[in-house]
């Protein structure tokens, strides 16, 4: 997957539909509403870019997408597309990336983006997340696949909880706090990419070389295998 660390871009106002792609974009710079509905895909792949401002995102979609993106000025305008193809859905909610950081006066910025995802087909969820504060609350979902990309900002990774099917996860973590749960009942494999930050695996057995598991891993049928790449910020990694 393209990685990118993106600059920010707002809008005044918002008025877009995709006929025939199933996603729909409406509001004002209080509430832009985005949707993408349900079709025949079996899987979904989505990628979401956010240069500046505030991502969360969590299970509880009726359809494949749901959820609001708020902002307040011109040049933080998000572009939509869906298109299905074969048996995979192919989403992305993005801004663009053009220097538009330095156009802008962060202290003046809102830029929140809430979203919901359904949890009814296997997903390959893509995160490139700029200058911002990220919560991914990803307990629950049907994960297929998992790359996260982060720059500045904190950011909290919640893989707690139940999983069904094993799924591998790679997260580049950046500068600020990053935060990441992972479950101690089925099997965790970290394999970590040391940085120049600082990383605490609380609760994990280090196997040398950058490798920690759970206890639950070595008889585990459902593993999540998660490549790290610690980046300069402060990183912990617990079990619940």
């Amino acid at each position: 997957m393209k990685k990118k660390i993106l600059s920010s871009a707002l809008a005044v106002s918002l008025l877009v539909v995709i006929s025939g792609c199933g996603i729909f974009a409406n509001g004002s710079e209080d509430n832009g509403r985005v949707t993408i509905e349900k079709d025949k895909a079996k899987e979904l792949q989505l990628e979401l870019n956010l240069g500046a401002g505030e991502l969360n995102v969590e299970i509880g979609a009726d359809e494949w997408v749901e959820g609001s993106i708020n902002y307040n000025q011109d040049k933080l305008k998000p572009e939509f597309s869906y298109k299905l193809k074969g048996d995979k859905g192919i989403g992305v909610i993005e801004q663009e990336n053009k220097g538009l950081l330095d156009k802008i006066k962060i202290g003046e910025l809102k830029n929140v983006w809430n979203l919901t995802l359904t949890d009814e087909i296997p997903l390959d969820l893509r995160v490139n997340s700029g200058a911002s504060d990220t919560n991914l609350d990803l307990k629950g979902l049907n994960l297929k696949e998992l790359d996260v990309n982060a720059g500045v900002g904190n950011i909290t990774i919640d893989l707690g909880g139940k999983w069904n099917e094993s799924f591998d996860a790679a997260l580049a973590l950046g500068v600020g706090q990053s935060t990441i749960i992972l479950p101690k009942d089925i099997g965790v494999k970290i394999e970590s990419s040391k940085g120049i930050g600082t990383a605490d695996f609380v609760g994990f057995i280090s196997k040398g070389n950058g490798v920690y598991v759970n206890e639950a891993y070595e008889d585990a049928d459902v593993i999540i295998n998660l490549q790290t790449d610690l980046g300069v910020g402060e990183a912990i990694f617990k079990l619940e």
